[in-house]
């Protein structure tokens, strides 16, 4: 089938347009670090937050430059590692770093005042106001990653990716993008702070993770290949293409949910916390006026 013989590995593609972003976001990003206020002697969660960034973007080149962009045009399991890698993986990083600042401070002075200046007032951008206002709230984020997902599995769609290039680009940005905005519903970014409780952290990203878990289901228990991959005519390592459909589907069932598992666990842990320090202000209140 068309477009499925480009992914001889031992010819690697190099997406000169991922390391260019990825270049321009390391360079802004180190340029925005500069003006930050740093107290020597003090440790805190800020030192962990370049390394997150770096990891991130080492994240996103693992995952579209390299041998595994070579292989998930031949193997279902491969193409389904490349999108957890950009949904589970580089993007909690990347927001972990809290970006959003340093990568606009990064940006030269004579460029940011006029953009800043026709973002907020200019009366062009309102409905690209509005639209950044909707796009930022948890629901709606929500849905979009939901439906970005299951809409990328409909075989029409994936075997687009395999044919068109350009298409494969939208996906994997979609797949990344909307999975930033996800993990920014759930992950503070000093000096902004998510607008959900640890409780409703918990349950927004259990709840993603229950529709990762039902698309992981249609995809084991479908009963034949739904993809093109079935076209080929001999399968990498010799496989069945519903074998290799079903490796991707336990792929994503577990592997997939290790990092979802971890910001669960995380956030119960907070959630427990804060209820805890709840519990304890109210009794600690007449221990304290008693004291007078």
């Amino acid at each position: 089938m068309p477009g499925l013989s480009g992914g001889d590995p031992a010819r690697w593609p190099i997406e000169p347009l991922v390391l260019l972003a990825v270049e321009v976001a390391a360079i802004l990003y180190l340029r925005g670090g500069r003006s930050a206020r740093r107290r020597p002697g003090r440790w805190s969660a800020d030192a962990l937050r370049p390394p997150a960034f770096a990891a991130g973007l080492g994240v996103v080149l693992l995952a579209l430059d390299g041998p595994i962009e070579a292989y998930a045009r031949t193997l279902f399991w491969v193409h389904m590692t490349q999108h957890l890698l950009l949904i589970t993986l580089a993007a909690p990083l990347l927001v972990a770093a809290a970006p959003g600042l340093r990568l606009w401070r990064g940006l030269p002075l004579r460029l940011r005042r006029p953009a800043a200046r026709l973002a907020l007032r200019h009366p062009a951008f309102k409905p690209l106001r509005r639209a950044a206002g909707w796009i930022s709230r948890p629901a709606p984020v929500f849905a979009l990653a939901t439906v970005n997902l299951w809409f990328w599995h409909l075989p029409a769609a994936y075997d687009l990716t395999l044919r068109n290039h350009a298409v494969h680009h939208l996906e994997h940005t979609l797949f990344l993008g909307l999975g930033l905005l996800f993990w920014a519903q759930v992950i503070d970014q000093p000096p902004f702070r998510v607008s959900l409780n640890q409780f409703q952290r918990l349950m927004y990203v259990f709840a993603g993770l229950t529709g990762s878990w039902a698309l992981a289901a249609v995809l084991a228990l479908a009963p034949g290949a739904l993809y093109a991959y079935a076209a080929l005519p001999v399968h990498p390592g010799g496989i069945s293409a519903l074998t290799d459909q079903q490796i991707g589907a336990g792929i994503m069932w577990v592997p997939g949910s290790f990092a979802s598992s971890i910001a669960i666990v995380w956030c119960l842990l907070l959630w427990l916390r804060d209820e805890e320090r709840a519990g304890q202000a109210p009794a600690m209140a007449p221990a304290g006026g008693s004291s007078r």
